[in-house]
Order: structure tokens, then C-alpha cells, then sequence
């Protein structure tokens, strides 16, 4: 299968955006390493490196707006019309929640499918947070979610979307997986989840 990791936030033309952040240190500051956009790539390549592992391809996606980023997703799967592909549009939460959120796109049959696999995988692995919530995204409801995956309906039967909101920055319990083991595992839970969903 082909899974599609989009480090959503940065790259964007002529922004600076680097989403959500916390005073993971308690210095009183939120710095760069702080920030949602710097923190996401950890458990991507965690994820890449798993799923190629087990045979499977990956890409990347860092810049441009998302819109752009959904057509490259588009043309991705295009390119490979035999195989399963999953978009991923990678984030950490912030605002005080208690709970994992995975977004599918109200309209997506095998969305919502890749969602609850994503949830089932988190529930599994990730007892701690004790609740791993699944809703689609639409232009009236998640509406800031529907905008990170809204362009993959319109491409072939064989993609399908997620926004990934793993985790809350600012939850002191969350926190402990914001280091390289924790993160390192929100990656490997997000390739197992794509694979079985790719390979059901």
C-alpha cells in the first residue's frame, strides 16, 4: 500500500505557521522545539521507517497549501492505481482536551473506515488516554479539520484521508509522549493503523 504523511502547518508560502505549542520545560517559553509542526516529523519518520520496513511506500508531503497538497496526493495515487492509499494529514492538538480525534471527511466511506482504524490501533496501544474519538469533518461541523483533507475526495476510489490529532500538547498527561520514545510510537501506531487498513 501507499501512505501519504502530509507535515501539515509548515510550508506553507510566505507563512511561518508551526501550529500548537506548549512550555514543554516549564522555562516559561515556548520555543521552537515546542512547536506542533517541529514535533510531527518525529513520529512521521517513525512511521516511514515502519512502514517501509514491512514493504510498503511513503511520501512525504512538507509545503505548499493544502489545496496543492491534495491534488500531489491525488496524482500520487493516481500513480499507483493498484494499491491502497492513505493521506494523512499529521498534527498535534492543543486546547486543554482529553482525548485522541481522528477526522474523516463526511462524505468518505473509506475515510471513516481508515479513521476507525486509526482509533482501533491508538485504543490498543495507548490505554492511558481513554478516550479515541472518530467524526467527520464537513464545511458546518470540524470545519478547521475538513479544510487539512477536504481536496482527497475528489480523487480516485483508492485514497482515502484522515486529520490526525493524536494527542493534546498543553494536557500534563499527554505530555509524556512528546519525547522521542512517545512520539516515536504515535508513528508506529499510525503505519499499523494504514496497513491494516490498506490490507484488510
Amino acid at each position: 500500500m501507499v501512505i501519504i504523511l502530509d507535515r501539515q502547518h509548515y510550508g506553507k508560502p510566505g507563512q511561518n505557521d508551526l501550529g500548537a505549542g506548549a512550555d514543554l520545560d516549564g522555562d516559561g517559553v515556548v520555543e521552537l522545539d515546542e512547536r506542533e509542526a517541529n514535533l510531527t516529523p518525529l513520529y512521521i519518520s517513525a512511521a516511514k521507517e515502519l512502514a517501509e520496513s514491512e514493504g510498503h511506500t511513503v511520501y512525504v508531503l512538507d509545503a505548499g497549501w493544502y489545496s496543492a497538497r491534495h491534488e500531489q496526493a491525488i496524482q500520487i495515487a493516481k500513480s499507483h492505481p493498484d494499491d491502497m492509499c492513505a493521506y494523512i494529514a499529521c498534527h498535534l492538538n492543543a486546547g486543554g482536551g482529553a482525548y485522541s480525534l481522528t477526522l474523516h471527511d463526511y462524505r468518505s466511506h473509506g475515510g471513516e473506515k481508515l479513521a476507525k482504524a486509526v482509533a482501533t490501533e491508538m485504543s490498543a496501544q495507548l490505554t492511558e488516554i481513554d478516550r479515541h474519538l472518530v467524526r467527520a469533518a464537513s464545511p458546518e461541523d470540524w470545519t478547521n479539520g475538513y479544510n487539512t483533507i477536504k481536496g482527497i475526495y475528489a480523487g480516485p476510489g483508492n485514497l482515502s484521508g484522515v486529520c490526525f490529532e493524536p494527542l493534546f500538547m498543553d494536557n500534563v498527561e499527554h505530555q509524556k509522549y512528546l519525547d522521542h520514545d512517545g512520539l516515536a510510537l504515535l508513528g508506529y501506531i499510525l503505519a499499523n493503523a494504514c496497513i491494516a487498513w490498506g490490507t484488510e
